[in-house]
């Protein structure tokens, strides 16, 4: 199941994506992170464990701080690995 999630807070210039990069090795999901122009993350999360990938998505890394996560739907999409897109 693939969804994807816009990330608001202090997520960008914080080492925010490569968190993200080192989740999906160590929770082993596929999918893609990419910093947007209004400051906020846009994370596509390929993975049943949706919940649990989330719940360590708002607890962050030292530096960020996650205010809100917004679910926007999204086309069904096979990802083969994790991506950090720019």
């Amino acid at each position: 199941m693939s969804k994807k999630y816009i990330i608001y807070g202090r997520v960008q210039g914080v080492g925010f994506r490569y968190f993200i990069f080192e989740l999906a090795a160590k929770l082993r999901f596929n999918g893609s992170v990419k910093n947007l122009s209004d400051g906020s993350v846009e994370v596509v999360i390929e993975s049943s464990r949706q919940e649990e990938i989330l719940k360590e998505i708002k607890k962050g890394n030292f530096f960020s701080s996650v205010d809100e996560i917004k679910e926007i739907e999204t086309t069904k999409t096979t990802y083969e690995d994790f991506k950090i897109l720019y």
